[in-house]
């Protein structure tokens, strides 16, 4: 699955779906650590090897990821 940069009319709108889909992954991770008993430094981990299948280093960064 690649995915392709999205071109919107309204520039708050990509910023509207990019502040839903942190909350959603939050929300999805908080899940993940209750149901699977993980430590917060293995969902970090596990957060950067999924940044990392699509090459986001930047992005990493930006979200405090060493």
């Amino acid at each position: 699955m690649e995915f392709t940069s999205l071109i919107m009319a309204n520039p708050d709108q990509k910023t509207i779906l990019i502040d839903q889909a942190y909350k959603e992954i939050k929300e999805i991770c908080k899940k993940f650590q209750k149901d699977s008993g993980s430590s917060d430094k293995e969902v970090k981990n596990l957060l950067r090897e999924l940044a990392s299948l699509w090459g986001i280093e930047e992005e990493k960064n930006k979200f405090g990821f060493q």
